[in-house]
């Protein structure tokens, strides 16, 4: 059964009507320059016409005095397409929290197909789907070079947007990037260990998730950075099981926290991290930086994800009353798998997964000096990752990192739109442009608090009120207190 609210508007009709924004603050989120005072007519889903407060025109008019317009939310990161129970529920927090556009990070070829026929739906209060891979690359699918390169050229046919890598071998890594770059598909994921983050960059790699993963990036910012790569060429690690028969047995508990699955293949992994750590080089580090700018390789550092996997037990996430936009069987998981981060992970790991996170914080604010492309993002789909909730609480991680408010802005907003090629229709508030949109109760320029301070949401020519919204909310929460499928 779908979820029916009172209070949104759908605006534009064949008639031309539509929805005047009168009186609003625009923000321009290249410059963050303001201009108050507009009237923004919307019509059909289209910002028709950006004119000054008060101007004749046709349709519903919503008088917004001192509030400021910016372009909807992004979630670059997300796995919302996977919890094939919870799609229409996780779609409709994601709208209630401003979020617009999203970037699912894991497909099927039945995705890609049911998406070709036009029948791929995330609900009727949902966000927009920007793009979707097809399966991510691991050892199970590309577990040789020619067999990653056969699996690439597969997912172009089948209409994949991009390519996602995971855990396969440098041959394999290498191999599939060249076809994927040959095949026009952005190449994007997770670095394999022994692979150089710098001549990944060189040779093409369009994206990098979760800061690398951290451990991969400070290997390349490390002082001992050499004498690592030369022991994994002679000893490459092995990469986890990701048969069929592991996934069943292990792969939620992976997918949940994979700090777990780390310790369970290395119960010294985390000794490692610290030496890592302890050799950190910031030269090196803005070197990295420069290599990742002069060959255009974004970065979209999930830094809610990470904090969520290195404190895995804290209450800040174990007791969140958010927890009651989840349901009981996968509350219940989240649970299990808190109590296993506590048997497991040791005071001096928990020492060194606290300087990790200080070190998370410092190569984002890092990348940001030194001009790196980023965007926000979150992987929803892990442990205590709440969707729609976690964007918020991304932004709050990065501002903690010394970002200011307006490269926030941009990272939830325009860069999106510059990654996916897309600034002619997203990104701004401009004339032809898409009309998703967020009206904010306060100038998320000058603080990047009030990105939390949602008024409305405008989606596709449609009206949600905040009444609307937290109506949206409060159904999913009602709809919680029954279980979900078994995990």
């Amino acid at each position: 059964m779908g979820i029916s609210i009172a209070g949104v508007r759908t605006a534009g009709s064949a008639s031309g009507d539509g929805l005047v924004l009168n009186g609003v603050t625009v923000v321009d989120t290249r410059t963050g320059e303001l201009t108050p005072g507009t009237a923004v007519h919307v019509v059909q889903g289209k910002i028709q016409q950006i004119l000054p407060a008060g101007s004749p025109l046709s349709g519903e008019v919503i008088e917004a005095d001192g509030k400021f317009l910016i372009p909807g939310l992004l979630d670059m990161h997300t796995h919302v397409l996977q919890q094939e129970h919870a799609i229409e529920t996780s779609s409709a927090l994601m709208l209630a929290h401003g979020i617009t556009g999203i970037r699912q990070m894991a497909g099927t070829t039945e995705m890609l197909r049911t998406r070709k026929a036009g029948r791929l739906k995330l609900g009727e209060h949902a966000p927009e789907l920007l793009t979707l891979c097809g399966e991510i690359l691991t050892p199970v699918n590309a577990g040789t070079p020619e067999a990653g390169v056969a699996e690439v050229k597969r997912q172009k046919a089948e209409g994949a947007d991009f390519i996602k890598t995971i855990f396969v071998s440098p041959k394999t890594f290498f191999a599939t990037l060249e076809e994927a770059n040959r095949q026009g598909l952005p190449y994007d994921g997770h670095m394999s260990p022994g692979v150089s983050l710098a001549k990944a960059s060189e040779r093409g790699m369009a994206a990098i998730e979760h800061l690398g993963p951290t451990e991969l990036t400070l290997i390349a910012t490390s002082t001992r950075g050499w004498l690592i790569n030369l022991l994994l060429k002679l000893k490459p690690p092995k990469p986890p099981d990701l048969s069929p028969e592991a996934m069943t047995k292990a792969g939620k508990v992976m997918i949940a926290n994979p700090i777990l699955g780390r310790l369970h293949a290395d119960p010294d992994a985390l000794t490692k991290t610290k030496r890592l750590i302890d050799s950190y080089s910031d030269r090196k580090a803005r070197e990295l930086s420069a290599t990742f700018v002069k060959h255009g390789t974004w970065q979209c550092p999930t830094l809610i994800r990470n904090a969520t996997m290195r404190l895995g037990d804290d209450p800040t996430y174990t007791k969140s009353p958010n927890l009651r936009y989840v349901d009981a069987t996968t509350r219940a998981f989240w649970d299990s798998v808190a109590e296993m981060f506590s048997q497991t992970v040791p005071a001096a790991g928990r020492e060194t997964l606290s300087r990790l996170g200080e070190m998370e914080l410092k190569l984002t604010k890092t990348y940001d000096e030194c001009g790196v492309k980023m965007m926000a993002g979150t992987d929803f789909g892990g442990g205590w990752v709440i969707p729609g909730v976690s964007l918020h609480q991304e932004f709050d991680l990065l501002e903690k990192a010394g970002l200011t408010p307006l490269t926030i802005l941009q990272m939830t907003t325009l860069n999106g739109a510059d990654f996916l090629r897309r600034e002619s229709t997203m990104g701004a508030v401009e004339t032809g442009k898409d009309a998703n949109l967020v009206l904010l109760d306060g100038n998320p320029v000058e603080s990047a608090q009030n990105l939390h301070r949602i008024h409305a949401v405008v989606r596709a020519g449609s009206v949600y009120p905040k009444q609307a919204l937290d109506e949206l909310k409060e159904q999913v929460a009602g709809r919680m207190t029954t279980d979900g499928p078994d995990l």
